[in-house]
């Protein structure tokens, strides 16, 4: 499928036709769909560090479509599965065998 690297750089024209840089961080499958997870690369003041953007991808025969997801339930759905997909980082603080 999908082969994601360090320098997975992807640049989107927004409707104004500016460019704006996304680092991919994952592609997941989601009720037999595709969706990349990316995150923006600009320092916008208007954007959250932790915002993510996540598009659908469709396969036509000229390539790949990018499509905005508009249901919450889907793009919650995408998010809590990226999300199990993170490495997990052990709490020092946490209590564990001794």
């Amino acid at each position: 499928m999908y082969e994601l690297d360090e320098d997975s750089i992807i640049t989107l024209t927004d409707d104004q036709g500016n460019d704006i840089d996304f680092l991919l961080l994952d592609v997941v499958e989601y009720n037999e769909k595709d969706y990349m997870v990316l995150l923006p690369l600009a320092d916008d003041e208007g954007s959250e560090e932790d915002e993510v953007l996540i598009l659908q991808v469709d396969k036509e025969e000229e390539g790949e479509i990018y499509q905005s997801v508009e249901d919450e339930t889907t793009l919650q759905a995408v998010l809590d599965l990226f999300e199990k997909s993170l490495p997990v980082e052990e709490d020092e603080d946490a209590p564990g065998e001794n």
